[in-house]
């Protein structure tokens, strides 16, 4: 019997074992039995009474270890013949192993492990059979038996007994995790065939798209670009970016280094500088960013997420596909304008990331997509948060999906275009208010009107912001003070010519451009639909004007002022007044410092709808009154709800059979 003893430190052969790493341990012993010519490898778990683990074989049909070699098989660490080989004994085959750790690492899966292995004779005439066996307590210590004659055909048998804590090998993570490992061996050599407890390996039934690049090529470098393959499973994997050889035979795994949330993938990066480098320097390779290996890492990981990029969208277009079939996608037939086509490509974008998380029965996974509509429809903004709540997305999937909403403006577009849809809608409320026969005698100003106007102060101008709202004159100026960054308040009220305090209902502010203290103020003054608007009415918001414009704290401020009276309809005498050759249509008084204007509901709404004019038709939408109402009900329900409640307005209608949404369960 001959004893070899490993040219290292048993401190440093137990640190190779990676002892609580049996995975790998398989792993590298499949890839010694490959790198032997193996045409069929078997790994067996023996279990014990109670199920689990506690023994382990590893069996194949190679040309086996000779008693001529076993000495530098087992004595070298850190070094292989590999290295110096141009390929498998026989068969010429790309090579793995080149680093002389493999059989170290053996002892993860036992305390006592074992090789059997029969070789052919030097002189070529028979076999003779090795057997190789050591433990943990003298890890650096391999006992070779003496070369016995056999018949037997050629192979080596591995067995590891006494081991703890291996019934990881029986979770299917790891039959996954051995897959991926040998994929790009097994395609590039057919006739290898891995059983794994039971069972062969087969990574083409298990890839569900593969897809190869090749990088950009590197300056300075000579030889061909690196090739990136990149393989999407099935199943749950280990992401891993693979840094092979020239010949495809990976050396070293790292991180992928990207997200791509919903996706299954091993990235498998070939390119010949990556011989030059041990396993160690090529582990390190990225975080070296002046060297070339550092530099065919980054491209790669730039290509796998243009890759992924791109996936998403055909992903994306086949979910939508298939839901269809299922006839669960909550659209028919094509966009009915361009607001519901993107509309569409936001929900594909939101659907297609929470997949995962969709209920598993049709109907409910209707009745979920159907809400999700609904959310991307009314609430486009809150998309990331809703969804977040609804389907509790990992904190990958939210940076994935709010990456997706930024990187293209559908949500902007289908957030602006429900703006410009419910803007038009009401509009197409308003009239119905001041207009209709029954609620332009119903509707009052203080009641109804002014509440729905504060919030909708885009109706007298874009620039305009809502700064007070059905407050006396001295709060409208205590708000001026406060625009001005003047604290203190007005010392004494605000009075118009007959003494009487004056109320305003709308105060909304510009600031100029010119000058931090210069602003423009609109003050508006609404009248009942029902009111007819006469010269009592304009000297009414005239006593407002010079209330306002004569108080001594404001005479000297740099501000003007634009007083609106608002009505349905005036009489001849103030009509005559509003519209003279010398002014703009509608100016009634201008002074230097302010103007009254005498405004019709038929001109605003008329100049509002040419505003949205261009968004109506781009979108190709027109309001009906039932979308009037809906908004109207939904946005001033507080406003409106004496008006429903007593038949003023309509009520929404019912809802249809199959409408309500549930959440998922």
């Amino acid at each position: 019997m001959v004893k070899v003893r490993l040219e290292t430190s048993r401190e440093h052969v137990a640190e190779l074992a990676r002892l609580r790493q049996p995975v790998g341990a398989v792993e590298e012993l499949i890839w010694n039995a490959l790198d032997a010519d193996a045409e069929h490898v078997v790994v067996t778990l023996e279990r014990n009474d109670l199920g689990g683990v506690d023994r382990v074989r590893i069996e194949d049909d190679g040309s086996g270890m000779s008693a001529d070699h076993c000495d530098e098989y087992f004595r070298p660490i850190g070094a292989s013949w590999k290295k110096r080989a141009q390929g498998s004994p026989v068969k010429k085959r790309a090579l793995h192993g080149k680093n002389g750790r493999g059989r170290v690492r053996a002892f993860a899966l036992g305390s006592q492990v074992r090789w059997t292995s029969i070789s052919g004779r030097p002189d070529g005439h028979g076999r003779h059979r090795l057997v190789i066996e050591s433990d943990r307590h003298s890890m650096d210590e391999f006992d070779i038996t003496e070369p016995e004659p056999t018949d037997d055909p050629a192979g080596t048998l591995f067995e590891a007994f006494g081991g703890e804590g291996l019934d990881v090998l029986a979770d299917d993570r790891t039959r996954a995790s051995l897959t991926t490992a040998f994929a790009t061996y097994l395609e590039k050599y057919p006739d290898v065939r891995i059983d794994y407890d039971g069972r062969e390996l087969d990574p083409s039934s298990e890839q569900l798209h593969v897809r190869n690049y090749a990088l950009p090529a590197l300056q300075g470098h000579d030889g061909e670009p690196a090739q990136l393959k990149i393989i999407e499973w099935r199943g749950p994997v280990t992401r891993a970016l693979f840094l092979c050889d020239e010949e495809g035979m990976s050396r070293v795994q790292l991180k992928p280094g990207i997200q791509a949330p919903g996706f299954e993938f091993t990235a498998h990066l070939s390119w010949s500088g990556f011989d030059e480098l041990d396993a160690d320097e090529l582990s390190f390779a990225e975080w070296a960013p002046d060297g070339t290996p550092a530099e065919v890492v980054a491209d790669a990981r730039q290509a796998l997420r243009a890759h992924f990029r791109s996936r998403v969208d055909e992903r994306r277009r086949e979910q939508v596909v298939e839901w269809r079939r299922e006839e669960v996608y909550p659209y028919a037939g094509e966009p009915a304008d361009e607001r519901e086509r993107a509309e569409r490509e936001t929900f594909d974008v939101v659907a297609t990331t929470v997949v995962r998380h969709l209920p598993k029965s049709t109907r409910t996974r209707r009745t979920t997509l159907a809400l999700l509509r609904s959310v991307v429809a009314h609430e486009p903004g809150d998309v990331l948060r809703i969804t977040e709540e609804l389907f509790a997305l990992s904190r990958q999937e939210q940076e994935e999906l709010a990456r997706l909403l930024d990187r293209t403006p559908l949500s902007a577009l289908v957030k602006a275009s429900s703006k410009a849809t419910d803007r038009l809608d009401f509009i197409a409320a308003l009239e119905h208010l001041v207009f209709d026969g029954e609620a332009r005698q119903r509707v009052k100003e203080h009641g109804e009107l002014h509440r729905i106007l504060e919030k909708e102060s885009w109706v007298f101008g874009e620039e305009y912001s809502l700064h007070a709202s059905d407050r006396s004159l001295d709060e409208v100026l205590r708000q001026h003070c406060r625009l001005l960054g003047r604290e203190e308040l007005v010392p004494e009220p605000v009075l118009r010519e007959d003494g009487r305090r004056g109320r305003v209902d709308l105060m909304l502010s510009q600031s100029a451009r010119r000058g931090k203290a210069e602003r423009h103020h609109l003050i508006v003054e609404l009248k009942r639909p029902s009111t007819v608007l006469t010269m009592m009415e304009f000297g009414q918001i005239n006593s407002y004007a010079q209330a306002v414009v004569k108080a001594d704290r404001f005479r000297d401020t740099a501000v003007t002022w634009d007083f609106w009276l608002v009505g349905n309809s005036m009489d001849d005498g103030l009509r005559q007044l509003a519209h003279q050759h010398d002014r703009a249509p509608g100016c009634a008084l201008s002074q230097p410092r302010f103007r009254i204007w005498v405004k019709t509901w038929g001109e605003i709404i008329e100049d509002c709808q040419e505003r949205l004019r261009f968004y109506g038709e781009q979108l190709e939408y027109q309001s009906s009154t039932e979308h009037a109402m809906d908004y109207l009900v939904r946005e001033h329900a507080d406003a409106v709800d004496a008006l429903v409640t007593d038949g003023t307005l309509p009520a929404l209608p019912a809802a249809r059979e199959g409408d309500a949404v549930d959440l998922p369960t």
